[in-house]
């Protein structure tokens, strides 16, 4: 009575509301939201599945989903976005009540195979490489702390780097215990160093504009060169 003569007055009075006296609770219905944890925004179009019915769904422009006329039980939803981890939660649906049920997504990196182009001239996945190719990454030279190649070779596996001269101090490069004109040096795949030029300048080159050096022990003449007898060193710049 005394809300039926409020909103007399508001009428009245020129006003209009909607006063919800007793608000509807739909059963036998899921309500969810998918949010980013850490950050707490909406992820839109992820994709949630009723594990064991093939239902499905895919969350709107503010992350929300739902789904109806369930029968009443317990049902486990799968809950996932690309770049985000895969999440499951049980939740229990009633015919008296919505369920609601939320879900913070993780961030999930992504590891790709390395690429190589010292196998075959073209650029092809590591694990699809005709030949044993080792990589050397920038992280490889953080952790050892070097500023030049000549310093970093020495922490791949076959190769060492030695001074060949007291007076001026030229570093050669010996890949499987082979001197330093057996070793093939290439930047950016091309064999711009020859033979006799190739124990000279490695220290010279700072680690700061290498993306990453490639590495193939064992002969490779046939594709790069006859000074490939050793090994290959492709230095691959940024």
């Amino acid at each position: 009575m005394k809300h039926y003569i409020l909103a007399l007055v508001l009428a009245v009075a020129g006003i209009s509301a909607v006063y919800a006296v007793n608000p509807i609770k739909e059963g036998n219905m899921i309500s969810g939201h998918v949010i980013e944890k850490g950050t707490e925004e909406n992820i839109p179009y992820a994709t949630i599945l009723i594990v064991g019915t093939g239902q499905g769904t895919v969350s709107n422009e503010e992350g929300q989903f739902e789904f109806r006329k369930l029968p009443a039980g317990k049902y486990k939803l799968r809950v996932s976005a690309v770049g985000y981890k895969t999440q499951e939660k049980e939740v229990e649906v009633n015919k008296d009540f919505t369920a609601v049920i939320h879900f913070q997504m993780a961030e999930e990196s992504f590891m790709t195979d390395e690429v190589v182009v010292s196998a075959n001239r073209n650029e092809v996945s590591r694990k699809a490489a005709p030949v044993v190719v080792n990589v050397m990454s920038a992280k490889l030279f953080e952790m050892v702390n070097s500023t030049d190649l000549a310093k970093t070779l020495n922490y791949q596996s076959g190769l060492r780097v030695e001074n060949n001269c007291q007076n001026c101090g030229f570093p050669q490069v010996r890949i499987n215990g082979l001197e330093g004109p057996y070793s093939q040096i290439l930047i950016n795949s091309r064999p711009i160093i020859s033979a006799l030029s190739g124990v000279y300048g490695l220290e010279q080159i700072p680690v700061n504009m290498i993306e990453r050096v490639e590495v193939v022990r064992g002969g490779g003449s046939a594709l790069f060169g006859a000074n490939a007898v050793g090994g290959t060193i492709n230095i691959i710049t940024k």
